[in-house]
């Protein structure tokens, strides 16, 4: 086939979905309960809307990492909020609605592939040949290159159609005859370019095909099969249907299936495919017109849009709030130990890369347990709070506070050398000497021993654990030289000696 040939029927992949199915969507989408399952069974009544999902969903923006060959699958893997939009924004819009050929009826062609979709199922269970799921999704877009060329080369294709007897059973060798191709190769290589995966492409290029023998793929020929039951169950000149007995021998000879077996399996072809019918036949009943239909469409996008907008804000307020309660001491409300040890890897990895030292701080409030035996654990609860706010209001805006653990509490000082430590550890010491903590008729004050340390030069991830040792040393020696003071100390790595050679 000529690539602009190609090209133009590619352009065409916009293709129209039945109003029924619109219908049908919008009612599912005015549900709050409905079932992933529902979606896509309804999605399963349209081909085109069938290749969009599945489009999509093997698109690099889905990011999955395997392909997806069901529509099951699809929809459960998108989720019920996304595909109520993708599915209503994908249906009918007036740019979908070309012109189709003479001889071409959409509601017949519709039934047939649904036809087909529900015979490969059928076959493929009878037969044993792999996913019924991925057997229904290949009949269902077994048919779409039929489409494709009643919409993009209307003229052409009505000829064709008009000297076939039975379609799809007559068409190939007329399409080879105009093309070199048929429909079903043609539907192969669009839906190959338009990304769906190339399991159902291969199979679909190839069902049609006469030289297909002993080596194709297996769920070819359940196509081949499944197209022959369809035209027995739904023929496209009724009055002239194929022989139920073409099918029989043709399942019979290629996996050894009775008649009765294949008699049973036309029967429960025929059975489901009514049901669809009535499905579309009732839901086609409830509305006026397509411009009706068009406004349904536009308006339930809209309220859709909202509730995923409140939806998205409600989640991330939600994590929001997650992580504030994952980060921060419920107590005090300044970091917890967790978030203590996260900034701190931080900060060491920050200093490695800048060559700038870093400043810990170790708190401790003294004497706090007579605070708790004279008062009560409430009172030591509410001193605890108001050293903690001191220290967050106190503080420069690189440095962090957090409560270590008990009564003791740490400031993480960025890029702080040794004057400026002493500094900053002495205006909180003495803040916290001059807090008043107002508790039942009685005045609170407390002090705090702080040990400092800083760390320059060399700092590498193992340093984590020592500055804290260094930090906590000191506020040992601050407790034991009398508390309410600073004790600090710098410490230093000499750089690695490199070895000369």
């Amino acid at each position: 086939m000529p690539e602009e040939l190609l090209q133009r029927l590619e352009a065409s992949g916009r293709l129209p979905t039945p109003p029924a199915v619109v219908v049908r969507l919008l009612e599912l989408t005015r549900r709050s309960d409905v079932a992933v399952r529902d979606l896509a069974e309804t999605i399963a009544l349209d081909p085109g809307l069938t290749v969009k999902v599945l489009r999509f969903v093997n698109s690099p923006i889905a990011g999955l990492s395997r392909e997806v060959t069901s529509l099951q699958q699809a929809v459960a893997l998108i989720g019920v909020r996304g595909v109520k939009m993708m599915a209503l924004s994908f249906a009918v819009l007036p740019s979908q609605s070309g012109a189709t050929c003479r001889g071409f009826d959409p509601d017949q062609f519709l039934v047939q592939s649904l036809a087909c979709a529900v015979a490969a199922r059928v076959v493929a269970r009878l037969v044993g040949a792999g996913s019924t799921h991925e057997a229904f999704a290949a009949g269902l877009l077994s048919q779409i290159g039929r489409m494709v060329l009643a919409s993009a080369v209307a003229d052409d294709y009505a000829e064709i159609l008009a000297q076939a007897r039975n379609a799809p059973r007559d068409l190939p060798p007329l399409e080879r005859g105009l093309w070199g191709q048929t429909y079903a190769t043609i539907g192969g290589h669009l839906l190959r370019r338009w990304g769906l995966p190339e399991t159902l492409c291969t199979a679909i290029t190839a069902f049609r095909d006469p030289q297909q023998g002993e080596d194709a793929n297996g769920l070819a020929r359940v196509l081949n099969l499944a197209e022959l039951a369809a035209c027995v169950v739904c023929p496209d000149k009724p009055a002239d249907p194929i022989d139920a007995r073409d099918f029989a021998d043709a399942i019979q000879q290629a996996h050894g299936v009775s008649g009765e077996q294949a008699g049973a399996a036309l029967a429960e072809i025929a059975a489901e495919v009514g049901h669809l019918k009535q499905v579309l036949d009732v839901s086609a009943g409830r509305v006026r017109s397509i411009e009706e239909i068009e406004s349904q469409v536009r308006e339930r996008i809209a309220e859709l849009s909202v509730a995923m907008h409140l939806e998205n804000r409600s989640m991330a307020e939600q994590q929001a709030d997650l992580l504030r309660r994952a980060t921060t001491d419920p107590l005090t409300g300044i970091g917890n130990r967790a978030a203590f040890d996260a900034r701190l890897a931080l900060e060491i990895d920050r200093a490695v890369r800048t060559g700038t030292p870093l400043a810990l701080m170790m708190l401790d409030v003294d004497r706090f347990k007579s605070f708790n035996d004279t008062y009560g654990h409430q009172a030591g609860d509410r001193i605890l709070q108001a050293v903690a706010h001191l220290l967050d209001e106190n503080v420069r805006k690189i440095d962090y506070a957090a409560r270590y653990g008990g009564e003791e509490f740490a400031v993480i000082a960025p890029d702080t050398h040794r004057d400026g430590l002493l500094v900053l550890a002495e205006r909180l010491r003495e803040c916290v000497a001059h807090l008043a903590v107002p508790w039942e008729g009685h005045t609170l004050r407390v002090t705090v021993s702080i040990g400092a340390a800083v760390f320059s030069e060399i700092l590498d991830a193992g340093e984590l654990p020592g500055i804290i040792r260094a930090a906590d040393a000191q506020l040992y020696n601050a407790k034991t030289a009398g508390r309410n003071r600073v004790c600090f100390t710098v410490e230093r790595r000499p750089a690695p000696v490199v070895q000369s050679a």
